[in-house]
């Protein structure tokens, strides 16, 4: 019998219709037969969108649950963490977001890599990005949990979307999204989870087509979330004893990164990532 996975998504107000469909209907073609598709509507959403979410209720392996008053990325995936988790019958729990597009192998070949890697907790793919003229036709980060403790103190770890956990991961409450940070909660429980010896990886193989536009590209900018960013580096840099002069200088090269002019980060994302 195969390992049944979860995939959690989220859908807002501001989402297109269009994108989501792609995200969704990539979930609903994958080679892994045993994979369901949860989706929290995070509030009120555009009128086409509660009309699809209405037509997925007729596919037996997707789940739609619709809050009142949206709460945040990070509520709504604890939400759905909490829910898969009580259903007891989900070996591992994937990462999807809305406007993403998962390759059809996918969810197999992630399965199959924790089955050939006991060792691993949470792993993450390589992607393609599109949407920009400075995105990336291949773009994958560091294999192996040394490796990643390391780049993680100045680089997020994991492309969030592409991730799929054991899980076991969460089989302690206290180990969920944190919700007290601003637009940094996928860092924050990587940090979490790197601190409680959960072990990392991310494939070569590229699994996933990314979405990076204009819009995303500004709402990685302002001195809010740099600060918020920069604070949290700092604190687990000391914390996972990774105090180096290059780290010191890669953290503060991401608080200029944050409060650059658009048209200078389009040019460092091109080029000097």
């Amino acid at each position: 019998m195969l390992s049944k996975v979860a995939v959690i998504m989220s859908v807002y107000r501001s989402d297109n219709l269009d994108y989501f469909k792609q995200a969704v209907e990539s979930i609903l073609v994958q080679s892994y037969t045993s994979t369901d598709l949860y989706i929290w509507r995070d509030g009120p959403v555009s009128a086409s969108i509660d009309v699809y979410l209405d037509t997925l209720t007729e596919y037996k392996n997707v789940f739609i649950c619709r809050a009142q008053e949206n709460c945040g990325l990070a509520c709504s995936l604890n939400m759905m963490i909490d829910l898969v988790l009580d259903l007891n019958k989900y070996s591992f729990i994937a990462r999807m977001d809305s406007d993403d597009i998962s390759y059809p192998e996918r969810i197999k070949k992630q399965v199959k890599f924790f089955q050939e890697n006991p060792d691993v907790d949470v792993v993450g793919s390589g992607c393609r990005e599109f949407g920009g003229d400075f995105a990336l036709e291949s773009k994958v980060l560091p294999a192996t949990h040394e490796q990643l403790l390391d780049f993680s103190i100045v680089r997020c770890p994991f492309i969030h979307p592409s991730v799929m956990f054991r899980s076991t991961v969460f089989e302690r409450p206290e180990v969920r999204y944190p919700t007290n940070t601003v637009l940094t909660e996928d860092l924050a429980l990587w940090y979490m989870l790197l601190c409680s010896g959960t072990r990392f990886a991310n494939m070569s193989d590229v699994l996933l087509d990314y979405r990076l536009s204009e819009a995303t590209l500004s709402r990685r900018r302002g001195w809010v979330k740099a600060i918020s960013e920069v604070k949290m580096r700092f604190y687990y840099m000391r914390k996972l004893n990774r105090v180096s002069i290059k780290n010191l200088l890669g953290i503060i090269s991401r608080l200029v990164f944050h409060v650059l002019p658009l048209p200078v980060i389009r040019i460092a994302y091109k080029y000097l990532r």
